[in-house]
């Protein structure tokens, strides 16, 4: 069964949050970009330099589809491809990251998160993942 995204940031944190208030969704990137989030500790130091080491491969960034997205604790600032007016709350709570801590989500075409990671990984990772990936395989040879 495929996981959508939705947002239980009133459940969880007891906060009025509409998805649609605020702007786009997660759910509309479906179909046309993959989604790299990540999201800063508290000193910042893994989110730079994680932030660092994407954008040095802005090629294969947009070789493959994908919008980068620092979401902080009060905003979401896009680090690479056009900006969107997004719910920092409704994504966080999306993905179950807590505040504070460095995460690193990818969320696919398809909506569903297909890798996270607690730890910096290199974007040469993140693209042989992706080029793994069925729907990224059959664009390549079309």
């Amino acid at each position: 069964m495929k996981a959508m995204l939705k947002s239980l940031s009133g459940d969880v944190f007891g906060i009025d949050v509409d998805p649609q208030q605020g702007g786009m969704s997660l759910a509309d990137f479906e179909w046309r970009y993959r989604v790299l989030i990540i999201f800063p500790d508290d000193a910042h130091v893994e989110a730079t330099r994680q932030a660092s080491m994407l954008l040095s491969e802005a090629e294969g960034l947009r070789d493959r589809d994908i919008i980068v997205l620092e979401v902080g604790r009060n905003e979401v600032k896009a680090l690479f491809g056009p900006e969107y007016d997004l719910n920092c709350y409704a994504i966080r709570s999306d993905l179950d990251v807590t505040n504070g801590f460095f995460a690193l989500k990818l969320v696919g075409k398809d909506g569903t998160v297909k890798f996270s990671s607690d730890e910096v990984v290199s974007a040469s990772e993140i693209f042989a993942l992706i080029d793994q990936m069925p729907m990224r395989r059959k664009g390549v040879h079309h």
